[in-house]
């Protein structure tokens, strides 16, 4: 086995690794939707049970879609790798780990969506998890990992990174005055996901 036939082998192995993770972690978010026990056999009753599920339909989706573009983020790093090393896959691990939990945290907000030990425990694990995967992103970023011509693409759409932290320290400080208040900066994490989404795709167009 050659040196370059080793080097993409131990690369597939962590992608595929951390795809896993990525998609149980995704796949678990929606086991806690469900409905409550002795629900009346009827129409109103069935309707009024779905409706109580609000908090936990909202808690579903913006995990969902930020642990989705935590593996955007993650899909683009990876694919312009040309091998890996110890110091990235200890922090890819840490990463992963931020993302195995984010079920709980997002359990606990769906459920406790009127406190603010419940919104603050959300926002702050969102917070660590948008700063484990920024950190694996800076690390990839160094020359002797990255493939031919990837790096240019890596540090432009570096930014898109900082999503996550972005949503996740606004909606904690918010969680301080109000719990409610919270919901804003949760609410419109799709909005702010596409606002650095797009940035970075801006900046990594090639110039004319």
């Amino acid at each position: 086995m050659t040196e370059k036939t080793h080097d993409q082998l131990q690369l597939e192995r962590l992608t595929f690794f951390s795809d896993a993770v990525f998609a149980i972690a995704m796949t678990l978010l929606v086991v806690e939707v469900k409905l409550p026990d002795n629900v009346p056999a009827t129409d109103v009753g069935l309707a009024d049970a779905l409706l109580r599920l609000i908090p936990q339909y909202i808690g579903f989706l913006v995990s969902f879609l930020v642990v989705g573009r935590f593996w955007i983020g993650h899909h683009r790093v990876f694919g312009r790798l040309k091998r890996v090393d110890d110091g990235l896959v200890g922090r890819n691990l840490w990463a992963l780990l931020t993302i195995a939990f984010m079920p709980f945290p997002t359990t606990l907000v769906s459920h406790y969506v009127g406190t603010r030990v419940g919104v603050c425990f959300y926002a702050a694990w969102l917070t660590l998890a948008g700063l484990a995967n920024v950190m694996v992103e800076r690390y990839a970023m160094r020359g002797p990992l990255v493939a031919p011509g990837g790096i240019d693409d890596l540090r432009r759409w570096a930014q898109g990174g900082w999503a996550p932290v972005t949503i996740g320290v606004l909606a904690f400080a918010a969680a301080l005055v109000d719990p409610l208040f919270a919901l804003v900066p949760l609410g419109l994490s799709p909005v702010i996901v596409r606002l650095f989404t797009r940035k970075a795709r801006a900046k990594a167009l090639p110039r004319k």
